[in-house]
């Protein structure tokens, strides 16, 4: 039976979906969770972001929260792994052209990657043990060999410069300061799979990632690196879309449906997008952090990436601490460092009050107390004590916020952005945020709160209503004398 998948839905079926379809205010103001952390140090700029409709989720400035379209700067930059990988160029600066990348050392994982049977490629992301930076933390080797032994056609790979969390904001600075590093780990890991085009799906609150990108697509395309004609690089051509203001098409099978041009819904799996996915195709998606990995790791060797880090996390993460703590920045560590070390010593303890917890991945993430700040930063560690890695993005929130307050923020947000696909997210979000409105619960309301979370968590679609069910659940069993009266 021939598949047959349909695209580009009509205009008005899928400009429904999006907060923004077909317009952008002249001036938003951030209403992402990590503003609302700090909304003490502004309270005008929050009042005009809560007032603001539709709401705008991060603009990407959370180390200068609560931010608008016209907050300017630049968050501070630091290495603290053994190795700079990620933040190896940004870390000195923006790159401000692909001659000042191939002047700092740019373009020889590709080189070498080209000198290298496809399979060599895979092979050497798995020595690496590197998991994808998105959320999920699959092995990126495993997915890449996935798609690589498909037999068809074409094959594409997706990068995804969606970086929805709230408190994240490292993808946006790749894009902006170090694009072509992004785009040569996407260019290796099409050559590694076989894919002839890549799409580059950026949001819309990053209009200086977009232009940035685009300019290092042509610089890129003259130089030879990429197109049809290409000398330096793989025969690939590369697309740049741009969202519209969604939090769901974060999620890999939503992405790929918005680049169709479909309502950007997340689908069951399987089949998984390395099986088909983009038209059908077989479809390598990987975030921009994780692909900013890449040529260091094939210019190095996998088992070179792999002695960094610890227990099942290896290499280097980025975190993006946000403006609630004294130093706020974008900090590349080392997994197993300690949150206690990320909070004080890195992030110099809150700005002000007292701690009251840290949130790590939000906004869906459940709020860690002070008293599991010995955890290592680690994938299986952090779930072990119910809270996610993420984006890396750590949130600090002082005792002058509510956890029950907080919750109820989560909630608006979570509701909002619900697809509405599914019946555990779409009515479970709405119940839960009325539940919290008022600021407290009763006995009987955090037993059905609970019931209501935990049935999210388990029978939702995608990772959204799972989280937000697991995010409530975790800290109303947490914060449970502070939150029920």
């Amino acid at each position: 039976m021939p598949l047959t998948i349909r695209i580009n839905l009509p205009k008005q079926e899928v400009n429904t979906f999006y907060s923004f379809p077909d317009f952008a205010p002249p001036e938003e103001h951030c209403r992402g969770l990590a503003c609302y952390a700090a909304r003490s140090l502004d309270p005008e700029a929050w009042k005009k972001a809560v007032a603001q409709q539709p709401p705008t989720y991060c603009l990407g400035k959370c180390y200068a929260g609560p931010s608008s379209t016209l907050t300017g700067g630049a968050p501070h930059v630091e290495v603290r792994s053994r190795k700079a990988i990620v933040l190896r160029h940004i870390v000195d600066g923006p790159v401000k052209s692909l001659r000042d990348y191939l002047a700092r050392g740019g373009m020889r994982g590709l080189g070498r990657a080209l000198s290298m049977p496809q399979a060599e490629v895979v092979e050497e992301v798995k020595r690496s043990q590197l998991r994808g930076r998105g959320g999920a933390y699959f092995p990126t080797g495993l997915k890449w060999e996935s798609a690589m032994r498909q037999a068809a056609p074409a094959k594409y790979v997706v990068v995804n410069g969606d970086e929805g969390d709230a408190g994240a904001y490292v993808d946006r600075f790749l894009m902006e300061w170090d694009p072509y590093l992004v785009i040569e780990g996407a260019l290796i890991a099409a050559y590694a799979i076989g894919a002839g085009k890549v799409y580059f799906y950026i949001r819309r609150e990053y209009p200086g990632a977009v232009a940035a990108v685009r300019r290092a697509v042509e610089e890129l395309r003259e130089a030879g690196y990429i197109g049809s004609k290409a000398s330096r690089g793989p025969n690939v051509e590369l697309e740049v879309h741009v969202g519209r203001g969604s939090y769901v098409v974060g999620e890999e099978t939503a992405m790929i449906n918005a680049i169709m041009g479909r309502r950007p819904e997340p689908t069951p799996r399987p089949p998984y997008p390395t099986e088909r996915g983009l038209f059908g195709m077989p479809t390598v998606v990987n975030n921009v952090e994780t692909l900013s990995s890449v040529p260091w790791i094939v210019e190095n060797g996998g088992e070179a990436y792999a002695e960094l880090g610890f227990s099942r996390s290896r290499g280097t993460k980025v975190l993006s601490l946000s403006s609630t703590f004294s130093r706020p920045g974008l900090y590349e560590v080392e997994f197993g460092v300690s949150l206690r070390e990320v909070v004080y010593d890195m992030g110099g303890g809150v700005r002000f009050g007292k701690l009251k917890g840290v949130m790590i991945g939000g906004p869906l993430a459940s709020l860690i107390p002070p008293e599991e700040l010995d955890v290592k930063l680690g994938v299986e560690e952090l779930r072990a004590i119910g809270a996610s890695l993420g984006h890396g993005n750590v949130i600090a929130f002082s005792d002058d916020t509510s956890v029950a307050d907080m919750l109820h923020e989560v909630l608006l947000f979570a509701s909002f952005e619900s697809c509405g696909k599914c019946f555990p997210c779409r009515l479970g979000t709405a119940k839960l945020e009325r539940m919290f409105s008022k600021g407290y619960l009763t006995e009987e309301e955090a037993r059905e709160a609970m019931s209501i979370a935990n049935t999210m968590a388990v029978a939702s679609l995608c990772g959204h209503g799972q989280a937000a069910g697991q995010a409530v659940a975790v800290t109303l069993k947490k914060f449970w004398k502070e939150i029920v009266r």
